[in-house]
C-alpha cells in the first residue's frame, strides 16, 4: 500500500491501521491487501470487479473491514461487493472510502453493495467517506441494496468525515417479517 492509502486508512478508520480478523482493502480499483477469517469467507468475484463475502451461521462478536482508497487523479473506481450473512450471525463491517487527488482529474469511487441476511442474522454497517488533495473533483456515490429475511436486523452508520465534493446515495430495502432496518 502506498503512502497515501495508509493516510486515508486512519482517517476512514479513526486511527486504526490494522485490521484484525478478516478484510479486504482496496487501492485504486485492484486488491491491495485480503485475509479471510474462519467465519467469513473472502472471494474476489470472477465476472465483475468486487468480491462475494459469506458469513457463517451463528458468528458472533467478529468484525469485517472493507475499506476502498482512491489515491490521485484519473481513477474512477467502481465495485461490486455481495454480503451472504447466515442465520444468527451478529456481526460489525466497517467500510469506508477514501478519495484523494492532487491532480486537475477527478478522483471517483462507487461501490454497489448488496446484503443478504439469512433468518434472526444482525449486521452493524459502519460506513465513512472523505475527501483529501488539491485540484480535481472527488466523487462517492453509494448504492446499498438490501434483503433482510424474518427477524434480521440492520444497522447502517454512514458518515461524510469532509472534502468530497459530490456525492449521491441510494439505499434500498425489501423486509421481511419481524425485520428490521436502521438508517443514520
Amino acid at each position: 500500500m502506498n503512502e497515501t492509502t495508509k493516510k486515508l486508512l486512519r482517517l476512514i478508520t479513526g486511527g486504526k491501521a490494522d485490521f484484525g480478523g478478516a478484510y479486504s482493502i482496496r487501492e485504486n480499483g485492484k486488491c491491495a491487501d485480503m485475509r479471510s477469517s474462519e467465519n467469513i469467507r473472502i472471494e474476489k468475484k470472477t465476472d465483475k470487479p468486487g468480491l462475494d463475502i459469506r458469513i457463517r451461521p451463528g458468528t458472533k462478536g467478529e468484525t469485517l473491514a472493507i475499506p476502498a482508497c482512491v489515491t490521485h487523479g484519473g481513477v474512477d473506481d467502481l465495485v461490486y461487493n455481495d454480503f451472504y450473512v447466515g442465520e444468527d450471525a451478529d456481526v460489525v463491517i466497517v467500510a469506508g472510502c477514501g478519495v484523494h487527488t492532487d491532480a486537475h482529474a477527478e478522483s471517483r469511487h462507487n461501490g454497489i453493495h448488496r446484503f443478504f441476511l439469512s433468518r434472526g442474522a444482525k449486521v452493524r454497517y459502519l460506513e465513512k467517506h472523505i475527501g483529501t488533495g488539491e485540484g480535481g473533483k472527488r466523487s462517492i456515490d453509494p448504492v446499498t441494496e438490501i434483503e433482510l429475511d424474518e427477524d434480521a436486523m440492520m444497522e447502517m452508520d454512514t458518515s461524510q468525515l469532509g472534502g468530497v465534493d459530490c456525492s449521491k446515495r441510494l439505499t434500498k430495502a425489501k423486509l421481511a417479517a419481524g425485520a428490521k432496518l436502521v438508517v443514520r
